[in-house]
């Protein structure tokens, strides 16, 4: 009897290289994001920190620092929406501290905040019965706020930007060991 799909086991062995190829993608940048987070730098604080600085103005945040100590937080940066929808925005908390051995870690804390503007309007007619409990309220309408909800967490991703930027040879070295390990 002749095989109706004679390709089917090279088509499936197709599927399984793509898929693992994408997931060894994915292990590849989570190994390289849970390796940024135990990042401690060798340098100074004082020369990071204008770093950092100018990583976060090249993202647009203002921000305040708190006088001599290395922690920043930006001011709120508008990501998106606009007034038919939920508007979103972001911040950040930046604290570099300088461990007992001398090195130095840099922690981002990022807290996304989302805000959808709400309007009620009232019934425009009282003229058929239905009858409204507060006449006064006819053709009135209002505006306002939702509660806001917010999330934080500690933002890898930008730590790991601070990482290329600051330690290039470290960063390099941590990718070509990332790609060792899952090609």
């Amino acid at each position: 009897m002749r095989q109706l799909f004679p390709s089917a086991p090279l088509w499936a062995l197709t599927v399984s290289v793509v898929l693992l190829a994408g997931c060894a993608g994915h292990q590849r940048d989570n190994y390289i994001r849970d390796r940024t987070a135990t990042v401690a730098y060798e340098q100074p604080l004082a020369q990071l920190w204008p770093e950092v600085k100018t990583i976060m103005d090249a993202r647009g945040y203002s921000w305040r620092e708190m006088p001599n100590q290395y922690v920043l937080e930006t001011e709120w940066l508008d990501s998106g929406g606009g007034t038919m929808g939920p508007t979103s925005s972001t911040r950040y908390l930046i604290e570099g501290l300088t461990m007992a051995d001398g090195r130095v870690v840099l922690r981002a804390l990022r807290t996304d905040r989302m805000q959808q503007q709400v309007a009620m309007g009232y019934a425009t007619d009282k003229g058929n019965g239905g009858g409204m409990a507060d006449s006064n309220a006819v053709g009135r309408s209002t505006t306002g706020l939702a509660p806001e909800q917010k999330a934080s967490y500690r933002d890898l991703e930008l730590e790991l930007e601070f990482f290329r930027k600051l330690n290039p040879k470290g960063a390099t070295a941590l990718e070509a060991e990332a790609s060792a390990k899952y090609p």
